[in-house]
């Protein structure tokens, strides 16, 4: 990888003469382990909002999550780069790390539109989240400068978390995907790694081995073709 900050690493730099993407598709969270679920949602939430990319953020010090920390981002970054695997359509982003901690999705949106002030981009989460985002920090600013982008999930009452939501953020921009009956928590998952228990395919080969090689094993960027980090470079060649 290069010293200075560019747009993709250096295994992607065939890419850089390619069309740029303009409509961006961001799918963060913490990815302890990410697994076929949030695969499913993010290629089904590509194929309907009509994204060019979805960009990958797993978050590097989540301020709702006090167990997951800096110290552990490599290694989730390292595993949704095995879950995302060839698919060119998909990338893994540095950007949380790279900014002041906790982690606020309002202050990555600022980062993000100031670094590519040419590119629209939407937000994808799942109704369970859909309910909390008034919470969120900035949540008014959040919702002026994003569309989000939000999944029917089973067991969640979606017209209710809807109207909360827009009853409290009424500048709330937001479209609805379907999804399949595929309801994985990675908490579920994480505690059957935990018991040595059979996770049933939920967590691909690929991202399982770096799993077990624990934060400290699994320091390091691989250099994957779906890699990217946050810098100088713009998608607008």
């Amino acid at each position: 990888m290069r010293d200075e900050a560019v747009w993709y690493t250096e295994a992607n730099d065939e890419r850089t003469s390619e069309a740029a993407p303009r409509r961006i598709l961001l799918f963060g969270g913490t990815f302890d382990p990410p697994h076929v679920g949030h695969l499913t949602m993010a290629q089904i939430a590509y194929e309907q909002v009509g994204a060019d990319e979805v960009w990958w953020m797993p978050a590097a010090k989540p301020p709702h999550k006090a167990e997951i920390d800096t110290d552990t981002f490599a290694w989730r970054f390292r595993m949704v780069e095995a879950l995302i695997g060839s698919r060119r359509h998909m990338r893994v982003t540095d950007v949380e790390n790279r900014l002041p901690k906790p982690s606020y999705t309002v202050d990555t949106l600022r980062a993000l539109i100031a670094r590519y002030p040419c590119v629209e981009f939407l937000f994808l989460l799942g109704a369970d989240s859909l309910q909390h985002l008034p919470e969120w920090h900035g949540a008014e600013e959040l919702c002026e400068m994003v569309r989000f982008v939000v999944a029917r999930r089973p067991g969640y009452d979606f017209d209710t978390a809807a109207a909360r939501a827009r009853a409290r953020l009424p500048h709330i921009r937001m479209d609805v995907i379907d999804m399949p009956m595929l309801d994985v928590s990675s908490t579920w998952v994480r505690d059957r790694l935990d018991r040595q228990l059979d996770v049933c395919g939920l967590v691909p080969d690929p991202v399982l081995a770096i799993w077990r090689q624990g934060p400290e094993g699994g320091r390091g960027w691989s250099g994957g073709t779906s890699s990217m980090i946050f810098g100088s470079a713009s998608p607008s060649h």
